[in-house]
């Protein structure tokens, strides 16, 4: 284990701990052979049977690998993961890469997540620099754009999509049970927390919402990255507060207003009892705005 856990996934942990029973999981069955696992400390993840192959889809963090693992084979009949894909590289969806690696499975990600576990960065939201991890962590089934799952028994893929939460985001999209997984392109009815340190930008994460709007339909079934089983009014939902408020900020910009101008006139006030939330408040909601507009932190 970990001595410390990246300030991210931390403080995503920390923030969410108050809606879930201590280091418990809640299993729901989609039909299928594929289930949303959850305990609302950490990110979604999804398992799916695929006969010879359980796909596992995001590997959560310390401390709950051993109730997550426990959760997984009580699902899929006693059954260790052979592949994990990662939607990204943050720690509360990757720090459990080692765990279920030493059981046996191989893990897929987009090429930046190798990249951005082994060499991170400065968070300028957090002010903290995640440590490096280890090649016991690291991906070893890298994706550029896109890479069809057949090989490992479902009909689906796996899709990039750039410069939106992340510079290393996929989303698994089962197309014969028309199910997604979205990773953290959908935060549902949160902000979203958008990693403009590691590629993220604000158009782009609206930008990927657009696209999956537009071939997904109203049966679809989205696995969130943080929050409840959601739909495609969800991502709408999602698609639209961000639209409005990121042009909210901008024509206060444009004014000529600097941040603490800006979150004085809280232009995202009337969004806050809906989004607000532990980590992404609506005072850092409008500092990532601003700083996806104007390259400035202050």
């Amino acid at each position: 284990m970990l001595r410390t856990l990246t300030t991210i996934a931390a403080s995503l942990a920390l923030a969410a701990g108050a809606c879930a029973q201590e280091n418990g999981f809640e299993t729901t069955d989609l039909g299928d052979g594929i289930y949303m696992i959850a305990n609302d400390r950490a990110g979604n993840v999804g398992l799916i049977d695929a006969g010879d192959h359980l796909i596992m889809i995001d590997t959560q963090m310390p401390p709950f690998l051993d109730d997550l693992e426990s959760a997984v084979r009580e699902a899929s009949g006693g059954r260790a993961p052979t592949l994990v894909i990662n939607t990204h590289f943050h720690g509360d969806h990757v720090l459990g890469n080692a765990h279920f690696a030493a059981l046996g499975a191989g893990i897929l990600a987009h090429r930046n997540v190798a990249e951005r576990l082994a060499n991170p960065v400065l968070n300028q939201l957090t002010g903290r620099t995640p440590e490096a991890l280890g090649d016991d962590f690291l991906p070893d089934i890298l994706v550029s754009q896109a890479m069809m799952l057949m090989q490992f028994g479902v009909t689906g893929e796996v899709l990039h999509f750039a410069n939106a939460h992340t510079d290393g985001d996929i989303i698994v999209n089962i197309a014969d049970a028309n199910i997604i997984h979205m990773g953290d392109l959908l935060f549902s009815g949160l902000y979203p927390f958008i990693d403009l340190d590691a590629g993220g930008s604000v158009e782009g994460y609206i930008a990927a919402l657009d696209e999956i709007i537009g071939f997904s339909d109203d049966e679809t079934r989205f696995i969130a990255g943080h929050g409840p089983l959601s739909s495609r009014d969800d991502l709408i939902a999602s698609r639209d507060m961000l639209i409005e408020g990121r042009a909210r900020v901008a024509a206060l910009v444009e004014e000529g207003h600097d941040l603490d101008a800006i979150q004085e006139q809280n232009p995202l006030s009337d969004f806050h009892d809906a989004w607000n939330w532990g980590f992404i408040t609506t005072e850092r909601m409008t500092w990532t705005f601003y700083r996806d507009i104007t390259g400035l932190t202050q």
